[in-house]
């Protein structure tokens, strides 16, 4: 469920912004600067929610990374400067990149770890 509801739910307020800031000044980097406000969003509240509160570990509670994402975004509007096609490849490219833009994330929790003589994986 995860990647599947994170990159729906995220582009709809990038392609809010990146419309707002092509429209009115012709700069293509709305989605980015979007996902860096989220992004920074995202971790004040995880470390008032959970570090501060209940001393829980941040790093399992981390946010996605989207930034890769929505600099694909971006581009797209840069190059093509056509709504349509950025709405049908740069939409597409924006859920494809979300979930291998991840994987460095979570590389640490994919290591066999040994517990009391058993192999966990």
């Amino acid at each position: 469920l995860w990647p599947i509801v994170t990159p729906v739910t995220t582009i709809t307020f990038c392609a809010a912004l990146q419309y707002y800031k092509w429209v009115n000044y012709r700069q293509p980097f709305g989605a980015t600067l979007c996902i860096l406000a989220l992004g920074f969003e995202k971790w004040v509240a995880v470390y008032t929610s959970w570090w501060w509160w209940s001393n829980y570990p941040p790093n399992f509670v981390m946010p996605a990374t989207l930034l890769p994402s929505a600099l694909v975004l971006d581009i797209v509007l840069l190059l093509t400067r056509n709504w349509t096609i950025t709405a049908v490849i740069g939409a597409w490219m924006f859920a494809i990149l979300f979930y291998p833009s991840n994987w460095p994330i979570f590389a640490y929790s994919h290591t066999p770890l040994v517990v009391d003589g058993a192999l966990l994986s």
